[in-house]
C-alpha cells in the first residue's frame, strides 16, 4: 500500500513541478483568444462526434498510409492490415485515449498549464525507457488529423487549419520535452 501512496506523491509532485514550470516560462505559452478557443472546440466536438474510438482509428490509419513507417513503432500493428487493425482491441484502446487526450487538452484551453505537465509525462512515456517512439513521428499524427478534419468538416477553413497546427506544434512540443527529460533509460 505504502508503494502506491508513495507513487501518486511523486506523481503529484512531479504535476506541480511542471506546473510551476509551465507558467514561469512564457515563452512556452500559447495564446488562443476566446474566438480561437471556440473555432478549436466546435470543430473537435464536429470532427469527433461522440465516436472517439472511431475517429481515432481514422486517425492512425491515415497515418500509416501517409507514414508507412510510423506503423512499425507500434508492436501490436506491424505488418497488419487496415481490417486487421479494425478489429484489434489493443489498436482501439490506443486511438482512443488519444483522442481523449486531445479531447483534454481541448476543453483545457483557457487553462493550458493544466495540461502541459500531462503532455510531459505522456512524451516521458513515449522515450526510450517506454514507448520508444522517435519524435519526428509525433508531428505526423497532427498531420493525419487535420487532414481528415479538412475532409470532415463542411465549414473547414484556413484559420481552422493554422489553429489546429499551432494547437497540435504546442502538444508535440510539451510531449518532446517529456520525452527529453524523462523518456531516458533509467
Amino acid at each position: 500500500m505504502s508503494t502506491n501512496y508513495d507513487e501518486v506523491c511523486d506523481n503529484m509532485l512531479l504535476q506541480l513541478y511542471e506546473r510551476v514550470r509551465y507558467v514561469k516560462d512564457k515563452s512556452i505559452h500559447l495564446s488562443l483568444d476566446a474566438n480561437q478557443r471556440m473555432m478549436i472546440k466546435l470543430s473537435w466536438n464536429a470532427f469527433v462526434a461522440g465516436d472517439p474510438s472511431n475517429r481515432g482509428m481514422q486517425m492512425f490509419l491515415k497515418m500509416f498510409s501517409m507514414q508507412p513507417k510510423t506503423q512499425s513503432v507500434f508492436e501490436f500493428a506491424r505488418g497488419s492490415s487496415a481490417a486487421q487493425m479494425q478489429n484489434s482491441t489493443r489498436i482501439i484502446f490506443h486511438v482512443t485515449r488519444v483522442v481523449k487526450y486531445i479531447t483534454k487538452v481541448v476543453e483545457n484551453l483557457e487553462s493550458l498549464e493544466d495540461m502541459a505537465p500531462v503532455l510531459r509525462r505522456l512524451g516521458g512515456r513515449h522515450g526510450t525507457s517506454g514507448y520508444n517512439v522517435p519524435t519526428d513521428y509525433f508531428p505526423h499524427l497532427g498531420v493525419a488529423m487535420r487532414e481528415l478534419m479538412k475532409a470532415h468538416i463542411g465549414n473547414w477553413t484556413k484559420q481552422h487549419d493554422q489553429l489546429w497546427d499551432t494547437l497540435y506544434t504546442w502538444i508535440v512540443a510539451r510531449m518532446r520535452e517529456g520525452q527529453a527529460t524523462y523518456g531516458g533509460k533509467r
